[in-house]
Formats: structure tokens, sequence, C-alpha cells
């Protein structure tokens, strides 16, 4: 079946979607110019999959089927993940805050405890997290934070229990 190019016209730019370009029936030229919006007929042919029978016969429209989102989607640094972590989950970076603090000062106990129970809370959040289908939960973190507030903890109540 030959290709059939499509009349001249303005049509959207294959490079900038909110211009229009002018098409020479051959190729693109360098007349640009805004693109406003125009109401569709309702028996302008519709491209794509649309369910119809396959033998409708369409016009092809240089670039219809472009799809400007990118090949290559960049990983995300840490930074970026460790900040999505905080925004999804901010019990279980605040627990394990808490936990970190009483690694250093730990008067009676109090930041570990707090630590305790916000990485539990923060744990508790990971798991509907994961259940509504979000990636970064931070459970991990939540954890980490468990693990240093029970371990600072113990270690406080040893100390204690030594002193008296």
């Amino acid at each position: 079946m030959p290709l059939t190019l499509p009349e001249s016209g303005w049509y959207r730019d294959p490079e900038d979607g909110a211009l229009l370009r002018w098409w020479t029936g051959t190729e693109w030229s360098a007349q640009r110019r805004t693109a406003e919006p125009v109401p569709v007929p309702p028996s302008a042919p519709v491209y794509g999959n649309t369910g119809g029978p396959a033998s409708a016969k369409s016009t092809y429209v240089p670039m219809a089927s472009h799809n400007s989102a990118p090949l290559y989607t960049p990983q995300a640094t840490r930074k970026e993940r460790d900040r999505e972590i905080r925004r999804n989950n901010s019990m279980a970076y605040t627990g394990l805050v808490m936990a970190l603090i009483s690694c250093l000062i730990n008067p009676v106990a109090i930041p570990s405890v707090l630590g305790i129970i916000f990485s539990a809370i923060g744990l508790a959040k990971s798991g509907e997290l994961e259940g509504a289908g979000v990636q970064r939960t931070g459970r991990g973190t939540a954890i980490a934070g468990l693990v240093v507030s029970i371990a600072s903890t113990a270690w406080t109540l040893w100390r204690i229990s030594t002193l008296v």
C-alpha cells in the first residue's frame, strides 16, 4: 500500500505542541504560529485505536503518533528519594531522628521512647502506603528508628540500673 502524504496546511508542530507549523505537502517549513483552539467537527477522523472497524480509512498526519514523553527517565537521586520518603511517611522519619537524638542525649529514656512510638506509627503507615501502591513507603526508615530506639532504651535503662 503506497504511503500518501497529507495536503499542505497548518498542523501541530511536532517539536512544540503549543504551535502550528506549515506542512508543504512533502516537508515541514520554518513557518510557525500559535495554535488557536479550533472546534473539531464530529465527522473528523479519529487517530489511534478507537475500537472501530479495521477497514476505516484515515488520513496520514505527520507525527500524529509522535509521543512527546522522554525515551529515558533518569533515576531519582538519593536526595530526591529521601525527600519523597519524608513527604510520604513523616512519622518514620521523625522516629529515626528521635532515635538518633536518643543516642546523644537521653534523659530518663524520653527521646528513645518517643523514637519507638513514632517509628511504630511510621511502620504502620508504611503498610497502608504499600496497600495504596506507593513505591517509597519509609518502611526501612521506620525499622531503623525502631532498632536504634530500642537499643538506646536498653542501654539507658542498663546505665541507670548500674548507677542505682
